[in-house]
Formats: structure tokens, sequence, C-alpha cells
């Protein structure tokens, strides 16, 4: 389980030293942490990284906990899932959040495409471990969370449609704090 913890921590690293290498025009309060690894940005290579790492990390850390309980827990494979979907989306980057740059189409939908199953498979994994829990306690806790991620990836969108104005890149972290906080803590329940 200490691999499931260090991705996270991997990833937040990553995330937070990317911030560094961005052009001023990058505001983290809009910009998407997919914004990060955008195409054609000069160091969009540290944030794919950050994206793959976690995705092997995290894959690693679900591998070595099947070995040592011997037996697989079917709610965690979903989690894996949505580890390989977060390493594809570093293998193929979002369109460019600055004018003039030219990008590939494929590519950008590819990241969204894979960014979207990503999301679906997480709150799919915490639904697995509220149904698959047996104590009432465990299930309000992975109920709380499941209306969180759902909650906040609703207004993900909708700000990300331009329905309501509030900052994408902000929401975004919010999605992030609190699907770890869940991740790392279902670990331990």
């Amino acid at each position: 389980m200490k691999i499931i913890y260090f991705s996270v921590c991997y990833f937040i690293v990553v995330i937070f030293a990317a911030h560094f290498f961005m052009p001023p025009e990058y505001d983290w309060t809009q910009n998407t942490i997919s914004d990060l690894a955008a195409q054609g940005l000069k160091y969009q290579w540290i944030m794919q990284l950050g994206f793959i790492g976690f995705g092997l990390l995290l894959n690693g850390g679900f591998v070595s906990k099947f070995i040592s309980a011997r037996t697989v827990f079917y709610p965690d494979v979903l989690i894996m899932v949505y580890g390989f979907a977060v390493l594809l989306t570093g293998v193929f980057s979002t369109e460019p959040f600055l004018e003039g740059v030219s990008f590939s189409i494929q590519e950008a939908n590819l990241h969204s495409i894979f960014a979207q199953v990503a999301g679906v498979f997480f709150s799919i994994a915490i639904l697995a471990y509220l149904i698959s829990s047996p104590d009432p306690k465990s299930k309000l806790f992975h109920t709380i969370f499941l209306i969180f991620v759902i909650g906040i990836s609703m207004v993900f969108g909708l700000a990300e449609n331009e329905i309501i104005q509030l900052g994408r890149g902000l929401i975004q972290r919010t999605l992030y704090l609190v699907s770890f906080v869940w991740l790392l803590l279902a670990q331990m329940l």
C-alpha cells in the first residue's frame, strides 16, 4: 500500500513543480492540470511524466496489494482502470491554451476521452466500494465521497461549458483533492 500512497504524493509534487515552468498566460485557477501538459508547451513533458508515472505507480501499488493479500479485491481493479486511463492522458496531450499554437485535434480528442474514462471509472470504483462494504460506517464514508466526486464533476462540467463562471482549474484541483483523500482513506478501511 505504500506504493499507492507514494503515487499520490508523486503526482501532487509533479503538478506543483510543473507550475514553475508554465508561461505567464497559465492561470492555475482557470487552466486545468491537463493544460500543464498541453501540446506545444516547451515543458509539457513534466506533467506528461506526472500522468504516466502516477498511472504506473498506482497500478503497481494495487498489483503489490493483490500479491500481498493473495486475492484480488475487484473494486480495486476499477481503480486500476482509472490509473491506466490517467496514464493515457499523459501519452495524449490536450489542445494548447495559448493562441496560435498548432496541434493535433485527434490527440486532444484522445486525451479528452481518456480523461472522461478515468473519471467514470473512479466514480464506479467508489460505488463498488460502497456496495461491497459490509460496515454501515464505511458505506456512509463511501456515499459521502461519491456525492462529492459526482457533484464536483458536475460543477466542473458546467464551468467547462461556461454555464457557470467558476475557474475550471480551481474546480478540477478540488476534485483531485477530494478524490485523493478518498483513495488514500479507502485503503485504510
